[in-house]
């Protein structure tokens, strides 16, 4: 598995509350909304008559279940390097994916159109994973829905003209050399996209929606006295363009430039066992550690160290993990997944104790329990599988200043970098962009290469404190497919692990 190196600037989460009978959130989840008895899409060219042909064929050699995917993506992309735009381009990509499903078996074929004979064709090609003819099916009705609103934008990015964006680029790359005179390089990469999706299976569902989405990352190199150091800056969230509104373009750009100037002074990492404090945001650690073995599809192949371990403890009693997709914002929410489920709060372990696993249709029935909400896909090319959402370790009460201090001598990661994980035996590797030494309990100086290399469950049962300050990192993980996601952890210590070290020049 790997997860991109895209730290989101951090947030502070509220509205996470805890009880003694167990953790929930902060009110109820709003029910779909029906919007009635229509058979058409108002965003496709299809109607309820044609999907049902569709379904039909993909079931017609014996799939029991069946579903149609079709999604309309606009993405524009705006590059600047040393002060200059480089490119600004813009597509629409559209097109719809059939799937078959017989038990565990799945036939899936995508057509890059919208026409109803090459949706056919894509469906007798999926369809060709059953044995046997069916007959008798029937027709299918549908009501045509659309999730309850909890992601919520002003500024569609279809509504944005191009010389906006270039703006938010320009003030970044401004704000950012104009941080120290030692910043030398700026480079910013800036997408958004408008994706509109309609979900339609044989069970009769019907759901449309649309979410943004923008992902804005700032690389910077600053140089002094023949030392160098990179810094980065993020902007990702589930809105539209007022995520701009304000200052957050020229912060972006001073943090970015912040993080490059520690870096020319930072010392070579310390290297060894020794316990580690894991600033707010480190979250990408416990996506990469055991988020990955939490998902279903591995328990379900009996390749995750977690199979066969509901009920156990698996980590220390401070430790709860909870993956939800349906938190307003996150960059890795949404009203329903790629199956059109509503995401849930799911308790994955709490308080040490595993509780289950994340689920897509496929694995919710292998696994005999019902969907989390957990089934996604890069687009219309590609078929559902269980992926993480905003995945996030639960708030503690320790305090953070005294964390500190009571760690005599080790280290401080304040922001990770890119990671890598065996979801067989959870061993993993992290680099991190930004750390300090810990000396007699006080943050001392920067360090430079530090690696840290553990094994996910044993580190889970090394965590010690927990601190109340939940933030959050952004990312795009890759598991076959690419999706985005959010990782999100307070600030807390594990008593003891590796750390390693490499140049970074």
């Amino acid at each position: 598995m790997r997860i991109d190196e895209r730290p989101l600037p951090r947030r502070r989460f509220l509205g996470i509350v805890g009880g003694a009978a167990g953790l929930a959130m902060a009110g109820s989840l709003e029910p779909f909304l029906r919007t009635g008895d229509a058979r058409a899409s108002t965003t496709f060219p299809l109607d309820g008559a044609t999907a049902t042909r569709i379904l039909n064929e993909a079931r017609s050699r014996g799939a029991p279940f069946s579903e149609l995917f079709l999604e309309t993506r606009t993405v524009t992309n705006v590059s600047l390097s040393d002060g200059e735009i480089e490119s600004v381009e813009q597509g629409i990509f559209a097109g719809a994916g059939v799937r078959a499903v017989d038990g565990e078996r799945t036939g899936y074929a995508y057509a890059d159109s919208f026409e109803a004979e090459d949706l056919i064709e894509a469906a007798r090609n999926a369809s060709a994973i059953a044995s046997h003819p069916v007959a008798g099916l029937q027709g299918i009705i549908y009501q045509v829905e659309r999730p309850a609103r909890r992601i919520r934008y002003l500024h569609p990015f279809d509504e944005v003209p191009q010389d906006e964006r270039v703006g938010w680029l320009t003030r970044i790359d401004a704000a950012a050399r104009a941080y120290d005179p030692a910043i030398k390089q700026v480079t910013i990469e800036h997408s958004d996209e408008m994706l509109h999706f309609a979900v339609i299976n044989s069970d009769g569902l019907w759901i449309e929606d649309t979410l943004p989405l923008l992902y804005t990352r700032t690389n910077v190199v600053a140089e002094k006295n023949g030392s160098t150091g990179t810094g980065f800056g993020r902007i990702s969230h589930r809105l539209g363009a007022e995520q701009m509104d304000g200052d957050v373009p020229e912060n972006s750009g001073k943090e970015a430039a912040r993080m490059a100037m520690v870096g020319i002074d930072a010392e070579p990492a310390p290297t060894g066992e020794m316990p580690v404090v894991l600033a707010a945001g480190g979250g990408v650690l416990f996506h990469e550690a055991v988020g990955h073995g939490l998902e279903g599809d591995f328990a379900r192949k009996g390749t995750s160290v977690y199979t066969g371990r509901v009920g156990e403890v698996v980590a220390s009693n401070r430790v709860s993990v909870i993956d939800h997709g349906g938190i307003a914002d996150l960059r890795g929410s949404f009203n329903v997944d790629d199956e059109g489920t509503p995401p849930r709060m799911n308790i994955l372990i709490e308080r040490g104790v595993l509780q289950g696993f994340m689920t897509d249709r496929i694995t919710a029935q292998a696994l005999d329990t019902r969907r989390s909400g957990n089934g996604r896909r890069q687009s219309y090319r590609h078929p559902p599988m269980v992926r993480m959402s905003n995945t996030f370790l639960y708030q503690g009460e320790d305090d953070v200043e005294q964390m500190i201090r009571e760690t005599k001598n080790g280290l401080y990661a304040v922001a990770l970098g890119g990671g890598e994980v065996d979801t067989t035996t959870g061993n993993f590797t992290f680099g991190l962009r930004e750390a300090y030494r810990i000396e007699d309990g006080k943050v001392g100086a920067p360090v430079r290469g530090a690696v840290l290399v553990g094994n996910g469950p044993e580190i889970m049962k090394r965590i010690d404190r927990v601190g109340p300050d939940l933030e959050f990192w952004v990312g795009t993980c890759g598991k076959g497919q690419w999706v985005p996601v959010t990782s999100g952890a307070p600030t807390l210590r594990i008593s003891s692990m590796t750390v390693g070290g490499q140049d970074q020049g």
